[in-house]
């Protein structure tokens, strides 16, 4: 694996990571604001399903601003500036990007790593936790039960179905999931049952902080206690993000209360506390507004380079 990294005029660093024949992951690195409290971890950001690494672009603003270097990328066949189409997306696509982007880091002099993972990145992050040692873990409505939640959200248990029955694609929040290549995915690496979720992490020792959804429709508060009671580790807690379902960017006031309640965590969880009891910088909402701003620019640059290369390389 090589790394090409973009000079650019924005304040968010853009990394290529070369990753096989026609595979590349990118990766947005944003360094701490100046004046800023020192802390020990490199903060990994992996987001859910159908999630861009621009759509983290509050965490990372709150997270820079009380001292954390943050690293982002978009995982392979996914949405995003990465390679490959989310029609071709598995959890072990998700997991191998994961895996890249980790030793990546480690390849540069960081071993200090802290991983934030939402949704259903959490249950990526569950199954590589034997194969990675970090710093700490924090979950947000993390997925512990993959069948349950893919039922929960199309309305229907497809993987009850046999490959052959399957539709072409699966629906989910407005894309389309290649179901046999997903499905056969889940089975094949056992990603699908609550069971599997339990033996990757049972054996877990770093401090991990998880945050659940008392409103989420999608993962069930019962078996995600049910995981973490599994867990033999006492620097493991559970918060629960009051007033907020699964989708914690529904309103102003759930986003805040997340992007609040992540940065306290990864603040505690660097100083090896798990009581989240503790001031924080909050970032201005105009400094959010322009950091989105520059990013959606930063990527549509991106986007027009990805765009020319491939009309170069078909035309020649």
């Amino acid at each position: 694996m090589t790394d090409m990294e973009t000079t650019s005029r924005w304040q968010t660093i853009d990394h290529v990571l070369d990753f096989g024949p026609e595979q590349t992951i990118r990766i947005w690195e944003t360094p701490p604001k100046a004046d800023t409290p020192n802390r020990y971890t490199t903060i990994l950001v992996a987001a859910g399903f159908a999630r861009r690494m621009d759509h983290f672009t509050g965490l990372v603003e709150y997270l820079s601003e009380n001292g954390f270097r943050v690293i982002r990328y978009d995982s392979l066949n996914h949405v995003g500036l990465s390679t490959g189409n989310i029609d071709e997306f598995t959890m072990t696509a998700g997991k191998r990007s994961l895996l890249a982007v980790y030793a990546w880091l480690q390849g540069r002099g960081i071993d200090k790593i802290g991983l934030v993972a939402a949704s259903l990145a959490a249950r990526v992050a569950y199954e590589v936790i034997a194969d990675i040692d970090l710093a700490f873990l924090v979950t947000a409505v993390g997925v512990v039960n993959l069948r349950d939640t893919l039922e929960k959200a199309l309305g229907f248990d497809y993987l009850s179905l046999p490959l052959e029955d399957l539709p072409d694609a699966l629906d989910f929040e407005g894309h389309r999931l290649g179901s046999e290549v997903f499905v056969r995915d889940c089975f094949q690496f056992d990603w699908h049952s609550l069971n599997s979720t339990i033996d990757k992490m049972s054996d877990f020792k770093s401090p991990f902080i998880a945050f659940t959804a008392n409103n989420d429709d999608w993962v069930r508060q019962e078996e995600v206690m049910a995981f973490m009671t599994s867990i033999d580790n006492e620097q493991c807690k559970v918060y629960s993000l009051l007033g907020s379902s699964h989708d914690l960017s529904e309103n102003l006031v759930v986003l805040r209360n997340f992007l609040q309640s992540v940065t306290k965590a990864a603040i505690a969880l660097d100083n090896r506390q798990l009581d989240i009891s503790l001031d924080i910088i909050e970032p201005q909402f105009e400094q959010i507004t322009l950091a989105k701003v520059n990013e959606r620019r930063l990527m549509r640059d991106i986007e027009t380079q990805q765009a020319e290369m491939t009309q170069q390389a078909a035309t020649s």
